[in-house]
């Protein structure tokens, strides 16, 4: 605990003093979503700002009455909600490595929200309530049917703290940070990732922040009404964003996961992890790039964590019709080379956006080496493609393959090599309307040496969301 205590301090430190007054009223349209709104499926709903609608002229959308209500001259409530289905058609699914050969299901999402604002923001109350159903799927995870639930439930303060604005939310809410390389909302789930805790927020000059949470995760259960905090898990850290220039960034964070009881390859144990990591980014001339550098310590059922993580992704976007973006994506995270040497040496991702790999969920950035090429570009307005193709390693031959949740691929440790496989993504995403997004993902995973020595096939994956927001 000691260690991360003092790497709790190095984010405080580096942001200490760079707090200013609270910002001023955003000038007129700057608020995005003047032009097009709520809104699109992937952030939550909880960053809609809609009192521009406070000016008649301004209320252009036939849900405009709806989403915004004026209750005086301190106070407002927003509301909105959400239907989305999704249909999958997955073939030799997990690898093949299980009786399941074909798996396709439709599911459903529904949500409605109220984000109630009083004493000109100093309070804050948010609910969103959520209908999650699947239909047909063969292989269930928890995050596929919740029936009737609470989302997300908050209540905020914000405080005026001399020239510091301090923001602190206390209920369940969605959180991340970054790239989303160890927290994610988890767009394409059924049901989004959410704790239950709380966090703080304290802003500063040229968009410098400093969050500090204490978090639990939630447990989905399928019956009504009935999901609950895990008390097995407790998770907290701290994550400073510090923009260097008006093009670059670095973010400092450390976090700590603590598991009472932890399966991990066969060994059932108590476990605390921390993370240390730095995030540099930036934006110039066309040039984009997000370098993520991770180190973990801590302990494992008696052993001592010693492991490591590289997320990156670094791209160009030419000034041309259809505004092409050309990226290379290379990631590492270690493995574990001996399981009985004491000390545990694969990285934990904790959780992650997993949809960078695609979606069947056969891949986590766990002992894996990954580099590939990708591609984005727009034909037109409302149409967006993003094709790339990814090669998979082990970074150890004598770990497992892991799956989200550090799941791990049936016979895999029994295996020598390192070929995971090659995978060919294509996600698509069409916008014909300010409500309406139709998401395409199309995934061919070809099985590498490894996965065919342990049994394991080539799996293919076609998915299509269909989301109306208001």
């Amino acid at each position: 605990m000691r260690t991360l205590i003092t790497a709790l301090s190095i984010p405080a430190l580096l942001v200490a003093g760079a707090v200013s007054p609270p910002a001023q009223a955003q000038a007129p349209g700057a608020n995005p979503l003047e032009q097009s709104r709520p809104l699109r499926p992937g952030l939550p709903r909880w960053l809609e700002d809609y009192r521009f609608l406070d000016d008649p002229a301004k209320r252009t959308d036939w849900f405009d009455s709806y989403r915004y209500h004026r209750l005086n001259d301190s106070a407002w409530l927003q509301l909105g909600g959400e239907l989305r289905y999704r249909a999958d058609n997955v073939r030799q699914p997990l690898f093949g490595l299980t009786p399941v050969h074909k798996d396709n299901y439709l599911q459903q999402r529904a949500q409605l929200h109220a984000d109630l604002h009083l004493l000109d923001d100093r309070l804050r109350a948010f609910v969103q309530l959520e209908n999650t159903r699947s239909w047909g799927k063969e292989l269930q995870n928890p995050r596929d049917e919740s029936r009737n639930d609470i989302h997300q439930a908050f209540v905020e303060s914000n405080l005026d703290l001399g020239q510091q604005r301090l923001r602190v939310r206390a209920g369940r809410q969605e959180m991340a940070y970054g790239v989303h390389a160890l927290v994610t909302y988890a767009e394409t789930p059924n049901i989004r990732q959410t704790f239950d805790g709380l966090r703080l927020t304290l802003n500063g000059q040229g968009g410098r922040t400093l969050d500090a949470f204490a978090m639990r995760t939630v447990r989905h259960e399928d019956g009504n009404f009935d999901d609950k905090s895990d008390n097995n898990t407790r998770f907290y850290g701290l994550y400073a964003s510090l923009p260097q220039t008006q093009v670059t960034g670095i973010d400092l964070y450390a976090m700590g996961l603590e598991r009472k009881q932890r399966p991990l390859l066969g060994t059932l144990g108590r476990e605390k992890r921390y993370t240390l990591g730095t995030r540099l980014f930036g934006r110039h001339d066309g040039y984009d790039w997000s370098w993520d550098f991770m180190h973990q310590r801590g302990h494992f059922a008696g052993q001592s964590i010693r492991a490591w993580g590289i997320w990156s992704e670094s791209g160009y976007t030419f000034d041309q019709v259809w505004k092409p973006r050309l990226a290379v994506r290379v990631d590492l995270s270690s493995g574990d080379d001996d399981p009985t040497d004491g000390r545990a040496e694969t990285f934990d991702p904790h959780f992650p956006r997993g949809g960078v790999y695609g979606e069947t969920g056969l891949t986590n950035p766990a002992n894996l080496l990954l580099v590939g090429p990708m591609l984005a570009f727009s034909p037109r307005h409302d149409l967006r493609i993003e094709p790339a193709i990814f090669k998979h390693w082990r970074q150890s031959s004598d770990d497992a393959i892991y799956l989200p949740g550090m799941q791990v691929v049936p016979g895999s440790t029994a295996v020598g090599g390192r070929d995971i496989g090659t995978n060919y993504r294509l996600n698509a995403r069409w916008t014909p309307t300010a409500n309406l997004t139709l998401d395409l993902d199309y995934q061919y995973f070809k099985a590498g040496s490894v996965v065919r020595s342990a049994g394991g096939q080539s799996t293919q994956f076609v998915a299509l969301r269909s989301s109306f927001r208001f």
